[in-house]
């Protein structure tokens, strides 16, 4: 009877533990959600610090390919790392000689981990827009040109990530 009770108690303990881990912990995912729709969130990837976003398209003036590789630091916090283009021109960023180097194909212009908020980006199919998060697609080129999608990385409840998750609930963050 002793050992029955001491059992219960510690289940019962256990189970206390787990449950606030749920309610209590927070994890970081990088979400892409839909500013003209309500907020609603499209995707939502989890991250550590050091994951990488690549946000590629082909630029709407220059009609050249860019590759925006952004990493998450500490805090969390979005951060610019590189941007990849195939030539230069009106809207692309600087290429001064000390911050750009040349791969292959690409034009690489190292933006020294540069802090950035969330941001705004315009849909159009004329862009062939994709979007990756430490090499999750996000389905972004099933938008409808027009839409905007806003990029961020977001500290959240595990329970609320693991509703999303797997019902696709969606923790309200009005932005």
């Amino acid at each position: 009877m002793v050992l029955q009770k001491r059992r219960l108690a510690v289940s019962a303990g256990c189970l206390c533990l787990l449950l606030s881990l749920i309610i209590f912990f927070q994890v970081d995912a990088v979400t892409v959600r839909l500013p003209r729709e309500g907020n609603a969130i499209l995707g939502a990837v989890r991250v550590v610090s050091g994951s990488e976003i690549k946000l590629r398209y082909r630029h709407s003036v220059e009609k050249t390919m860019v590759e925006g590789v952004f990493r998450i630091g500490s805090g969390p916090v979005l951060q610019a790392k590189e941007t990849r283009m195939t030539s230069v021109g009106t809207g692309l960023p600087n290429t001064r000689t000390a911050t750009t180097r040349r791969e292959g194909q690409w034009i690489v212009v190292d933006e020294g981990l540069t802090s950035v908020p969330a941001f705004d980006f315009f849909i159009s199919a004329v862009n062939a827009t994709r979007l990756a998060v430490d090499g999750t697609a996000i389905p972004v080129e099933t938008l409808a040109t027009g839409s905007v999608i806003r990029l961020d990385v977001e500290r959240v409840r595990l329970v609320d990530w693991l509703l999303w998750r797997h019902f696709k609930t969606d923790w309200r963050k009005e932005r």
